[in-house]
């Protein structure tokens, strides 16, 4: 497979807004409106801005590596050698190529964010008419602010790859093998690159974890990115990853003051490595919960931040042990987590008129009757309606017979059968059995792992 991992741009966010400019529907009924391509590093902003303009002239420019003073220089005299019009500065620049070119893109802009002269120059000569302006692309990272250099931006958020997205990368590898390979490299195309389709999942969990594969490497390369001393924030992101979620558990964990911790966390929250939920406590409370936004910078905290040292060493030992962990735990894990995020999609938008049950949490709950005993890993009540959710720890479950109608068995004992709906998720491809069963019955819906396209 081509080493550089690529999205299709057919009718997508930035064709959609593309349309808009040339419509000048809605935010670009403004003249000085751009287009903002935003996302984590190395999340394939780049490779999917010249996929979508290929074959198409544009001006690009990047200003990764640059500092401010350098840059204006290196911008002046590249489009001075581009254009042939000798130029001097932002101002000038800008002016030319708005004349000279209907596409612009303009990559890695942190550097220049803070330059009141860069700002002002690309405010007043980058977009003067609405009929004759160019379509202004600007590729940039969290917490990168624009609202200076125009009046309204139409913003397309790129995450990294999603389980669908990378089942049409490869689509000869099994559901299993994808989810593994989705809750390992978190959809980060430089880890999905050095994936070796033709070896196991276990195999490629080995090489992931040499000192010199991006699994190992890209994690610190990432906090370094955005921030100047990353150390207290990778402690942060290790006690989240250790269980801890609340400002209170996290400072215990870490020894920060509980202020400390409030601006590491605000600082990761801003560049998009945290979020923050609010989640219901066992006494009914509302609570604020921090969680990583990404499966990848869970597992390398857990397993790659204490251990560096033993697996720059190549301890097998402890390499097998985090092999085990990650096939035997984390991937059933990352399934959870995914799941419960579709569950919820389905109780807000699907299952809402007939149900009313808001949120779904993972909580099993075993149905028992004399030796008969089943576990959900949920069981959601209002009233007589009742939503059951069922996930598949085992990678070889796939609902034969037997396993359908013990779910349905578990289902009719707590509760009227079509007052209820029951969501049952597999590792790999369903039964032709519970395929058909599902079909003829509206109780049922069977997930498998290329529907679970919702970040975590």
């Amino acid at each position: 497979m081509d080493n550089i991992i690529k999205r299709k741009v057919l009718k997508d966010p930035l064709w959609e807004v593309s349309e808009k400019f040339y419509h000048k529907a809605r935010e670009w009924k403004t003249t000085k409106t751009v287009c903002a391509v935003e996302g984590l590093a190395d999340c394939g902003k780049t490779t999917y801005v010249f996929e979508y303009f290929k074959g198409k002239n544009i001006f690009y420019f990047s200003f990764a590596g640059l500092t401010e003073q350098f840059a204006e220089k290196l911008f002046a005299e590249y489009i001075t050698e581009k254009t042939g019009s000798v130029v001097s500065g932002w101002r000038d620049g800008f002016g030319v190529i708005s004349k000279q070119y209907k596409f612009i893109v303009f990559d890695d802009l942190s550097v220049v964010l803070s330059s009141e002269r860069f700002c002002e120059a690309f405010y007043d000569c980058m977009i003067t008419n609405i009929n004759t302006r160019p379509f202004v692309v600007l590729i940039i990272e969290p917490p990168d602010v624009i609202n200076k250099l125009a009046d309204s931006n139409d913003v397309i958020l790129l995450s990294y790859f999603s389980i669908p997205e990378v089942m049409k990368l490869y689509p000869k590898l099994s559901k299993y093998d994808i989810l593994g390979l989705c809750a390992v490299s978190g959809g980060i195309p430089k880890i999905m690159s050095e994936y070796d389709v033709q070896r196991s999942l276990d195999e490629n969990m080995r090489d992931f974890l040499k000192p010199t594969s991006a699994f190992v490497s890209f994690m610190p390369k990432l906090l370094s990115r955005y921030f100047r001393k990353p150390e207290s924030y990778h402690y942060i992101l290790y006690a989240i990853a250790s269980g801890n979620h609340s400002v209170s558990e996290i400072g215990k964990f870490t020894g920060f003051a509980y202020n400390k911790c409030d601006n590491y966390l605000s600082e990761l929250i801003s560049c998009r490595i945290i979020k923050a939920e609010k989640v219901i406590s066992k006494r009914g409370a509302e609570k604020t919960a921090y969680v990583l936004t990404n499966s990848y910078f869970r597992l390398w905290h857990l397993y790659v931040y204490q251990n560096r040292t033993e697996i720059q060493l190549g301890n097998q030992e402890l390499i097998g042990g985090i092999i085990r962990n990650i096939t035997e735990k984390e991937i059933h894990e990352f399934h959870l987590r995914k799941a419960f995020l579709f569950a919820n999609e389905r109780l807000r938008w699907d299952l809402w008129a007939s149900f009313r049950i808001q949120q779904a949490a993972y909580s099993p709950q075993t149905v028992s009757d004399g030796d008969f005993r089943y576990t959900f890993d949920a069981i959601i009540r209002n009233g007589e309606k009742a939503v059951f959710i069922k996930v598949f720890a085992d990678p070889l479950e796939n609902c034969k017979r037997d396993e359908l109608e013990r779910i349905r068995k578990a289902v009719m004992l707590e509760n009227v059968y079509y007052d209820s709906h029951v969501l049952i998720f597999s590792k790999r491809r369903f039964s032709d059995y519970a395929v058909a069963e599902a079909a003829n019955d509206d109780v049922i819906t069977l997930v498998e792992v290329d529907r679970l396209k919702f970040e975590i």
